[in-house]
């Protein structure tokens, strides 16, 4: 057997049409296990699609807005019935409103917050409620990020969700183990995705970037798209509630 394969398995990955989501998605499916790409956008979702079932032939789309926290358990009901029930969940949505703190609304700060943060928590607690009940086992992988442990001015809704996804993975973990239900989160240095768009446009940020990462470079979707198949994986059976940093050596060095 090969403990890093995921054969025969069955993967919920949320913000799944773009960015760390499609390739964490990709790289479960290039390891064998069948797909649920979620997202908001039914079209883009397909076009996703199209790409998935040249690799895997168990592939699902499910559109649906996970800031819309109240009806997550029984979209997530709805979505085992005619999926199937997924062992591997990755919490991978997430979005990013930047500003100074005394400037920001409250509903940028409600929205980050709802998305990054409740939405891992709501749906996460689905996927446990179903295996509980199924007396199954399975992994969960969170996207958390550099600013679960550090921060920059002007990102304080993201740095306090990210910051609250890492204990929260911490707190399930412990929580879940007993029903065999481990509970981890990568956390991304500066990634090359869409939602970091205008920070790669920026020349000086990039440079910054370069320059302050130890191995000289933005990381890139399949950086942080392995470690997700690794903890969803056999070969870390026996790894729980830890968030594993793949930044590029970021929190290293000053």
């Amino acid at each position: 057997m090969n403990p890093f394969s995921v054969a025969g398995k069955l993967a919920l990955v949320t913000g799944a049409t773009r960015g760390i989501g499609l390739g964490a998605a990709r790289a479960l499916a290039i390891s064998g296990a069948g797909v649920i790409l979620v997202g908001r956008d039914l079209a883009e979702l397909e076009r996703a699609a199209i790409e998935f079932r040249q690799i895997t032939s168990q592939v699902h789309v499910m559109a649906y807005d996970l800031s819309d926290t109240s009806g997550i358990s029984e979209w997530f009901e709805n979505l085992c019935t005619a999926a199937g029930v997924p062992e591997i969940l990755v919490n991978s949505a997430g979005i990013s409103r930047r500003g100074a703190a005394v400037d920001l609304s409250l509903d940028d700060w409600n929205a980050v917050m709802t998305l990054n943060s409740t939405a891992i928590f709501e749906l996460s607690r689905a996927f446990a409620r179903r295996l509980i009940r199924e007396g199954r086992s399975g992994r969960i992988v969170n996207i958390a990020s550099l600013m679960t442990a550090a921060a920059r001015p002007g990102t304080s809704p993201y740095v306090a969700s990210k910051g609250a996804v890492g204990q929260l993975t911490k707190a399930l973990a412990v929580e879940w183990a007993q029903y065999g239900i481990l509970v981890n989160a990568i956390a991304p240095g500066y990634i090359a995705t869409d939602l970091n768009k205008s920070l790669i446009e920026d020349s000086k940020f990039d440079s910054w970037v370069k320059g302050r990462c130890p191995l000289g470079r933005w990381g890139t979707p399949d950086d942080i798209a392995w470690p997700v198949v690794f903890l969803a994986s056999p070969a870390a059976k026996f790894i729980t509630g830890q968030v594993i940093f793949v930044d590029g050596g970021w929190l290293a060095t000053f």
